[in-house]
């Protein structure tokens, strides 16, 4: 068994209150989770209004795709939504 994951640092532009990061983060929150059928959740950062920390997990038994479905989502994010990637770590088990 093989459980992955990234944690994830986004700068969102144009986020110029909660509510602003809020409706940027609920969209990649759930874009992640049905596109990709990941476990995703917004895990800190939950009070700045332009930053935000993003876990992204999955459990499967091959390796390699379930790093395949991980790359695929980060890059979902990147091509997708205005914010940048300031920082990521990968964590697996």
């Amino acid at each position: 068994m093989v459980l992955m994951g990234v944690e994830l640092t986004l700068l969102i532009f144009d986020a110029y209150s909660l509510k602003d990061k809020r409706s940027v983060i609920q969209s990649i929150l759930r874009r992640i989770e049905s596109r990709h059928h990941l476990s995703v959740a917004e895990v800190d950062e939950l009070d700045m209004h332009n930053k935000a920390v993003i876990g992204i997990g999955i459990v499967g038994n091959n390796r390699q795709l379930c790093r395949q479905r991980l790359e695929a989502a980060l890059k979902e994010i990147e091509e997708n939504y205005e914010v940048e990637i300031l920082e990521f770590d990968w964590l697996e088990v």
